[in-house]
């Protein structure tokens, strides 16, 4: 099941606690999406194809060469269509989360409530 990312920087934001990090996109990129630092350092949409090592959540949209920010670790409101309890994992499809674990198991964290997303990544299965 994937889970719904509010479109806007108004409504993604990082809650009391969260720890966050400005970065650099290599990509286009939504506000809310799982976000992974790739090779050149330039941050993209993360997908679980491969194992992800560094997985944020941008906190708002932007383009390449925008410097935004990410929660790297911490609740972030925003989410929308989360099951309370559950763990929330990378989807196979890029920038997208899910209560279903994908190729590669990442979790990105679990959902507090239905519209909050504790980011705390873990890398479950490096098969």
């Amino acid at each position: 099941m994937a889970l719904a990312v509010a479109a806007s920087a108004k409504v993604v934001k990082p809650l009391r606690g969260s720890v966050v990090r400005r970065v650099t996109l290599g990509a286009t990129v939504a506000a809310g999406a799982p976000i992974t630092e790739q090779s050149d350092g330039y941050w993209d949409e993360s997908d679980s194809s491969a194992v992800q090592l560094t997985v944020r959540i941008a906190v708002q949209g932007g383009v390449v060469g925008d410097k935004v920010d990410s929660v790297c670790f911490g609740p972030v409101a925003g989410i929308t269509g989360a099951t309370p309890g559950a763990l929330v994992y990378l989807s196979d499809t890029a920038g997208e989360l899910s209560h279903t674990a994908g190729t590669k198991s990442t979790i990105v964290g679990y959902a507090p409530d239905a519209t909050t997303l504790f980011v705390q990544p873990q890398i479950v299965d490096l098969t």
